[in-house]
């Protein structure tokens, strides 16, 4: 079995995209040629990698496998390429980020500021994602590191933090809670409560908190973004619970934040990299600049 650099790249295109022409329009070669590609590596490997029978192509058992293998293998090329062009005049490199959105508005810009100064040579992409899809990114080799909350199964993941916040209750300013000193969780049972979807961080924060109080996990809404629980607590339509950092996502003049207790909760905001992958020098790179921040 002898695959080329080109056919990784041509099944990484394909997994990214889950489209023939689509991973053709981003390789720049004709659609032909990429299912003459798929083709002949399924010869190759006597298996099938992509399932046709409906719309949109999708991935087969085997094919995420070896589209997860071969996006690892130019991963680990590029970095003896990386490696290389350190021996040359300047650092060169690329490096991919998946964070928290809140962490994006708050924590990355002043460290990717400081990173750009220090090596202009390396390109830098982050993606905006919630903890649960930003896990399944780096588990899959579309990232180097994830800036998000602690993971829920540690055993595969060296997680370090960096920050942390705690969860406030964000209400009206026109709500009877909102010119309180503090609330405690089972105080929030007569009232309607605004929850972020299940794939978000913050979710189990909340839910932390309504078991503790013996309280049912009964949001009347459930939302995917931050913005959107403030705005419908700003409306009235019920109260939410956030975490400081996420305050910088959305406008505050027309809500008041009132301290939880009972319990306190707070999360822990750091930095996960796989453990059996280790950091590219570029990644290496950035840790050090994350960790010296504010320093």
């Amino acid at each position: 079995m002898n695959l080329t650099l080109r056919q990784f790249e041509i099944l990484v295109a394909i997994g990214d995209t889950l489209s023939l022409t689509t991973a053709a329009e981003k390789l720049g070669v004709s659609q032909p040629s990429v299912s003459e590609t798929l083709r002949r590596v399924e010869g190759e490997l006597g298996c099938k990698l992509v399932d046709r029978a409906t719309r949109q192509l999708a991935l087969t058992y085997e094919g995420q496998h070896v589209v997860a293998s071969a996006r690892e293998a130019m991963r680990s090329l590029a970095g003896t390429f990386e490696a290389i062009a350190h021996r040359g005049d300047g650092v060169r490199g690329r490096l991919s980020i998946a964070a928290l959105p809140s962490a994006v508005c708050t924590l990355l810009p002043p460290v990717l500021r400081a990173f750009r100064e220090r090596y202009p040579g390396i390109e830098v992409s982050v993606r905006d994602a919630l903890q649960d899809r930003a896990t399944t990114m780096l588990e899959d080799g579309s990232v180097d590191l994830v800036i998000a909350g602690r993971p829920a199964g540690q055993g595969s993941f060296i997680f370090e933090e960096i920050a942390s916040d705690r969860l406030k209750l964000v209400v009206s300013r026109r709500h009877s809670l909102s010119g309180r000193d503090s609330v405690g969780w089972s105080e929030l049972a007569n009232f309607k409560f605004i929850a972020m979807s299940t794939s978000s961080s913050v979710r189990r924060l909340t839910d932390a908190g309504f078991i503790h109080a013996n309280l049912p996990i009964a949001p009347t809404y459930e939302v995917d973004q931050i913005s959107c629980a403030a705005a419908l607590a700003a409306a009235g339509l019920g109260i939410t619970a956030l975490p400081t950092m996420t305050f910088a996502m959305f406008n505050a003049d027309e809500l008041a934040v009132v301290p939880l207790v009972a319990p306190t909760i707070e999360r822990s905001i750091g930095m996960t990299w796989l453990k059996d992958r280790p950091l590219s020098a570029s990644a290496i790179k950035f840790v050090a600049v994350l960790r010296s921040r504010g320093t």
